[in-house]
Protein backbone atom coordinates (compact mmCIF):
# COMPACT_ATOMS: atom_id res chain seq x y z
CA UNK A 1 0.00 0.00 0.00
CA UNK A 2 1.42 3.47 -0.48
CA UNK A 3 0.70 6.75 0.81
CA UNK A 4 2.43 9.56 -1.16
CA UNK A 5 6.04 8.32 -1.50
CA UNK A 6 5.38 5.95 1.55
CA UNK A 7 5.55 2.15 1.54
CA UNK A 8 3.43 1.01 4.35
CA UNK A 9 3.15 -2.65 5.55
CA UNK A 10 -0.57 -3.83 5.51
CA UNK A 11 -2.53 -4.90 7.01
CA UNK A 12 -2.84 -1.24 8.74
CA UNK A 13 -3.80 -1.59 12.19
CA UNK A 14 -6.67 0.36 13.47
CA UNK A 15 -5.79 3.49 15.18
CA UNK A 16 -7.65 5.93 17.49
CA UNK A 17 -6.65 9.73 17.19
CA UNK A 18 -3.25 8.65 17.45
CA UNK A 19 -0.60 11.49 18.42
CA UNK A 20 2.37 11.87 15.93
CA UNK A 21 6.04 12.42 18.09
CA UNK A 22 8.48 13.15 15.03
CA UNK A 23 12.37 13.77 15.05
CA UNK A 24 14.05 15.32 12.24
CA UNK A 25 18.09 15.17 10.78
CA UNK A 26 20.39 17.12 11.32
CA UNK A 27 18.45 20.66 11.53
CA UNK A 28 17.02 20.28 15.18
CA UNK A 29 18.61 17.55 16.32
CA UNK A 30 21.71 18.29 17.84
CA UNK A 31 23.30 15.60 20.10
CA UNK A 32 20.85 13.59 18.89
CA UNK A 33 18.44 14.51 21.41
CA UNK A 34 15.14 13.93 19.51
CA UNK A 35 16.67 10.80 17.89
CA UNK A 36 17.85 9.04 21.30
CA UNK A 37 14.16 10.19 22.34
CA UNK A 38 12.29 8.70 20.20
CA UNK A 39 14.70 5.90 19.68
CA UNK A 40 14.32 5.30 23.26
CA UNK A 41 10.20 5.14 23.58
CA UNK A 42 10.51 2.65 20.47
CA UNK A 43 12.49 0.26 22.05
CA UNK A 44 10.98 0.44 25.42
CA UNK A 45 7.22 -0.24 24.24
CA UNK A 46 8.06 -2.26 21.28
CA UNK A 47 7.29 -0.16 18.33
CA UNK A 48 6.53 -1.75 15.38
CA UNK A 49 7.43 -0.28 11.68
CA UNK A 50 4.32 0.55 10.02
CA UNK A 51 5.94 2.16 6.93
CA UNK A 52 9.29 3.90 5.07
CA UNK A 53 9.86 5.49 1.78
CA UNK A 54 9.10 3.74 -0.66
CA UNK A 55 12.67 4.88 -2.86
CA UNK A 56 14.63 7.30 -0.82
CA UNK A 57 17.26 8.08 -3.20
CA UNK A 58 14.45 10.47 -4.51
CA UNK A 59 14.71 12.64 -1.74
CA UNK A 60 18.28 12.19 -0.36
CA UNK A 61 22.03 12.35 -1.89
CA UNK A 62 23.60 9.13 -0.34
CA UNK A 63 26.91 11.09 -0.55
CA UNK A 64 25.69 13.11 2.60
CA UNK A 65 23.41 10.51 4.17
CA UNK A 66 25.95 7.64 3.51
CA UNK A 67 24.44 4.25 3.43
CA UNK A 68 25.61 2.02 5.92
CA UNK A 69 27.25 -2.06 5.49
CA UNK A 70 26.57 -5.03 7.70
CA UNK A 71 26.59 -8.59 8.35
CA UNK A 72 23.26 -10.96 8.28
CA UNK A 73 23.72 -14.34 9.44
CA UNK A 74 26.44 -16.28 7.19
CA UNK A 75 28.04 -13.61 6.45
CA UNK A 76 25.73 -12.21 4.00
CA UNK A 77 26.79 -8.76 3.69
CA UNK A 78 23.59 -6.21 3.57
CA UNK A 79 23.41 -2.26 2.67
CA UNK A 80 20.87 -0.51 4.40
CA UNK A 81 19.71 3.07 3.23
CA UNK A 82 19.02 6.12 5.28
CA UNK A 83 15.23 6.78 5.25
CA UNK A 84 12.49 8.50 7.01
CA UNK A 85 10.49 5.41 8.83
CA UNK A 86 7.34 5.80 11.03
CA UNK A 87 6.76 3.26 13.75
CA UNK A 88 3.19 2.87 16.02
CA UNK A 89 2.86 1.26 19.90
CA UNK A 90 -0.15 0.79 21.51
CA UNK A 91 -0.13 1.24 25.18
CA UNK A 92 -2.71 2.27 27.86
CA UNK A 93 -5.44 2.77 25.18
CA UNK A 94 -3.89 5.18 23.14
CA UNK A 95 -2.29 5.40 19.64
CA UNK A 96 1.58 6.39 19.82
CA UNK A 97 3.25 6.92 16.04
CA UNK A 98 6.77 8.15 15.82
CA UNK A 99 8.66 9.64 12.45
CA UNK A 100 12.74 9.85 12.04
CA UNK A 101 12.87 11.87 9.70
CA UNK A 102 15.26 13.15 7.39
CA UNK A 103 15.82 16.96 5.90
CA UNK A 104 15.38 16.12 2.19
CA UNK A 105 18.00 16.96 -0.25
CA UNK A 106 15.93 17.27 -3.31
CA UNK A 107 11.87 17.28 -4.06
CA UNK A 108 11.48 18.94 -0.97
CA UNK A 109 7.95 19.97 -1.52
CA UNK A 110 6.60 16.37 -2.46
CA UNK A 111 8.63 15.10 0.47
CA UNK A 112 6.52 17.25 2.91
CA UNK A 113 2.94 16.74 1.14
CA UNK A 114 3.86 13.00 1.56
CA UNK A 115 3.89 13.55 5.26
CA UNK A 116 1.06 15.34 5.64
CA UNK A 117 -0.96 12.97 3.50
CA UNK A 118 0.81 10.01 5.81
CA UNK A 119 -1.15 12.10 8.48
CA UNK A 120 -4.22 12.23 7.18
CA UNK A 121 -4.42 8.17 6.15
CA UNK A 122 -3.46 7.40 9.77
CA UNK A 123 -5.95 10.35 11.37
CA UNK A 124 -3.34 11.88 13.37
CA UNK A 125 -4.58 14.16 16.07
CA UNK A 126 -1.66 15.43 16.99
CA UNK A 127 1.83 16.29 15.29
CA UNK A 128 4.64 17.18 17.75
CA UNK A 129 8.23 17.78 16.76
CA UNK A 130 10.92 16.90 19.66
CA UNK A 131 14.53 17.79 18.93
CA UNK A 132 17.29 20.26 20.40
CA UNK A 133 19.44 23.40 19.19
CA UNK A 134 22.38 25.19 20.35
CA UNK A 135 22.43 28.40 22.33
CA UNK A 136 23.95 30.87 24.54
CA UNK A 137 22.88 28.64 27.64
CA UNK A 138 25.30 27.56 30.24
CA UNK A 139 25.53 23.58 31.24
CA UNK A 140 25.97 24.35 35.07
CA UNK A 141 21.93 25.33 34.42
CA UNK A 142 18.95 23.20 33.92
CA UNK A 143 18.27 22.59 30.39
CA UNK A 144 15.90 25.21 29.30
CA UNK A 145 12.96 23.94 26.40
CA UNK A 146 12.20 26.51 23.24
CA UNK A 147 9.41 26.41 21.06
CA UNK A 148 5.44 26.80 20.60
CA UNK A 149 1.94 25.60 18.79
CA UNK A 150 -0.88 27.45 17.35
CA UNK A 151 -3.43 25.60 18.82
CA UNK A 152 -4.19 27.57 21.68
CA UNK A 153 -4.42 24.49 24.82
CA UNK A 154 -1.32 22.71 23.18
CA UNK A 155 0.57 26.01 23.61
CA UNK A 156 -1.20 26.57 27.28
CA UNK A 157 -0.13 23.32 28.12
CA UNK A 158 3.74 23.73 26.85
CA UNK A 159 4.06 27.13 28.37
CA UNK A 160 3.00 25.52 31.93
CA UNK A 161 5.27 22.96 31.54
CA UNK A 162 8.08 25.84 31.08
CA UNK A 163 8.69 25.67 27.31
CA UNK A 164 9.36 29.62 26.20
CA UNK A 165 7.62 30.93 23.20
CA UNK A 166 10.06 30.85 20.52
CA UNK A 167 10.09 33.97 17.88
CA UNK A 168 12.98 32.80 15.69
CA UNK A 169 12.85 34.34 12.34
CA UNK A 170 15.29 33.13 10.11
CA UNK A 171 16.44 29.73 8.02
CA UNK A 172 14.82 26.86 8.37
CA UNK A 173 13.81 23.27 7.21
CA UNK A 174 12.01 22.52 4.27
CA UNK A 175 10.00 20.17 6.81
CA UNK A 176 8.80 23.13 8.77
CA UNK A 177 5.68 23.44 5.80
CA UNK A 178 4.70 19.84 7.14
CA UNK A 179 3.01 21.92 10.16
CA UNK A 180 1.37 24.51 8.35
CA UNK A 181 0.42 22.26 6.08
CA UNK A 182 -1.20 19.56 8.88
CA UNK A 183 -2.69 22.86 10.76
CA UNK A 184 -4.65 23.56 8.06
CA UNK A 185 -6.20 19.88 8.38
CA UNK A 186 -7.16 20.21 11.72
CA UNK A 187 -3.89 18.12 13.26
CA UNK A 188 -2.56 20.22 16.18
CA UNK A 189 0.99 20.34 15.78
CA UNK A 190 4.18 21.64 17.75
CA UNK A 191 7.57 21.84 18.13
CA UNK A 192 9.86 21.81 21.57
CA UNK A 193 13.68 22.07 21.35
CA UNK A 194 15.87 21.60 24.22
CA UNK A 195 18.37 24.44 23.82
CA UNK A 196 22.28 23.21 24.39
CA UNK A 197 25.40 24.87 25.37
CA UNK A 198 26.73 25.73 22.59
CA UNK A 199 30.67 25.30 23.40
CA UNK A 200 29.69 21.57 24.40
CA UNK A 201 28.97 20.04 20.84
CA UNK A 202 27.78 15.89 22.37
CA UNK A 203 27.51 13.92 19.96
CA UNK A 204 24.70 12.50 22.06
CA UNK A 205 23.54 14.63 24.63
CA UNK A 206 22.19 12.15 27.00
CA UNK A 207 21.00 15.14 29.32
CA UNK A 208 19.41 16.54 26.77
CA UNK A 209 17.30 13.14 26.20
CA UNK A 210 16.35 13.06 29.95
CA UNK A 211 14.98 16.95 29.71
CA UNK A 212 12.97 15.71 26.40
CA UNK A 213 12.01 12.68 27.80
CA UNK A 214 11.09 14.13 31.22
CA UNK A 215 8.97 16.73 29.14
CA UNK A 216 7.02 14.62 27.17
CA UNK A 217 6.25 12.66 30.51
CA UNK A 218 4.95 15.73 31.90
CA UNK A 219 2.94 16.55 28.97
CA UNK A 220 1.12 13.31 28.38
CA UNK A 221 1.00 11.78 32.10
CA UNK A 222 3.65 9.12 31.72
CA UNK A 223 3.94 8.50 35.02
CA UNK A 224 5.45 5.28 35.16
CA UNK A 225 8.52 5.89 32.39
CA UNK A 226 11.48 5.58 34.50
CA UNK A 227 13.88 8.18 33.22
CA UNK A 228 16.65 7.90 36.30
CA UNK A 229 19.77 5.99 34.75
CA UNK A 230 19.25 9.04 31.75
CA UNK A 231 19.52 11.21 34.19
CA UNK A 232 22.61 9.77 35.66
CA UNK A 233 24.49 9.64 32.83
CA UNK A 234 23.59 12.78 31.82
CA UNK A 235 24.95 14.18 35.01
CA UNK A 236 28.14 12.78 34.83
CA UNK A 237 28.77 14.22 31.24
CA UNK A 238 27.98 17.42 32.04
CA UNK A 239 30.34 16.76 35.20
CA UNK A 240 32.86 16.10 32.60
CA UNK A 241 31.93 19.27 31.29
CA UNK A 242 32.45 21.40 34.29
CA UNK A 243 35.64 19.73 35.08
CA UNK A 244 37.27 21.21 31.30
CA UNK A 245 35.62 24.85 32.06
CA UNK A 246 36.83 25.12 35.35
CA UNK A 247 40.34 24.25 33.99
CA UNK A 248 40.13 26.49 31.05
CA UNK A 249 40.24 30.45 32.29
CA UNK A 250 38.83 31.54 29.08
CA UNK A 251 35.90 29.09 28.62
CA UNK A 252 35.33 29.65 32.62
CA UNK A 253 34.98 33.49 31.66
CA UNK A 254 32.51 32.71 28.74
CA UNK A 255 30.37 30.41 31.68
CA UNK A 256 30.09 33.00 34.30
CA UNK A 257 28.60 35.74 31.80
CA UNK A 258 26.29 32.67 30.45
CA UNK A 259 25.32 32.25 33.98
CA UNK A 260 24.67 35.74 34.79
CA UNK A 261 22.43 35.89 31.41
CA UNK A 262 20.42 32.48 32.55
CA UNK A 263 19.19 33.71 36.15
CA UNK A 264 18.80 36.91 34.63
CA UNK A 265 16.42 35.61 32.70
CA UNK A 266 15.04 33.26 35.15
CA UNK A 267 14.51 36.07 37.82
CA UNK A 268 12.67 37.96 35.09
CA UNK A 269 10.02 35.46 34.90
CA UNK A 270 8.72 36.43 31.28
CA UNK A 271 11.83 34.52 29.46
CA UNK A 272 13.00 37.90 28.16
CA UNK A 273 15.85 39.46 29.63
CA UNK A 274 17.18 43.38 30.35
CA UNK A 275 19.14 44.94 27.69
CA UNK A 276 21.76 45.33 30.53
CA UNK A 277 21.81 41.63 31.58
CA UNK A 278 22.31 40.32 27.63
CA UNK A 279 25.59 42.80 27.23
CA UNK A 280 27.99 39.92 26.90
CA UNK A 281 31.38 40.60 26.18
CA UNK A 282 32.81 41.17 22.44
CA UNK A 283 34.72 38.10 23.31
CA UNK A 284 32.19 36.17 24.28
CA UNK A 285 29.80 36.75 21.45
CA UNK A 286 32.65 35.95 19.15
CA UNK A 287 33.03 33.00 20.56
CA UNK A 288 29.56 31.84 20.44
CA UNK A 289 29.13 33.15 17.04
CA UNK A 290 32.28 31.44 15.70
CA UNK A 291 30.30 27.95 17.18
CA UNK A 292 26.98 28.93 15.96
CA UNK A 293 28.78 28.70 11.73
CA UNK A 294 30.88 25.25 12.64
CA UNK A 295 27.33 24.13 13.06
CA UNK A 296 25.59 25.81 10.00
CA UNK A 297 28.27 25.07 7.46
CA UNK A 298 29.93 22.30 8.65
CA UNK A 299 32.44 20.16 6.86
CA UNK A 300 31.47 18.89 3.71
CA UNK A 301 28.26 20.16 3.51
Amino acid sequence: MRVGQFEMTEPLPELNSPRLLATLQPWVDVGSVGTLTIAYLEELWHGKELGRLARPGYFFDFTRYRPLVGIREGRQRHVSLPNTVVQHVHRNGEDWLFLHGLEPHANGEEYVESLVELMETLKVSEYLVIGSMYGPVPHSRPIVPVGGAPDGDLSERLQSLGVRVSNYEGPTSIVSMAAELAEAKGIRTGIVLMQLPAYAQLEQDTRGQHAALDLLRRLYDWGDLDLESIRLQGERQYSAIDETAQQDPRLRKWLQELETVYDAELANGSGETSSEALQLSEETERFLKEIESRWEHPEGE
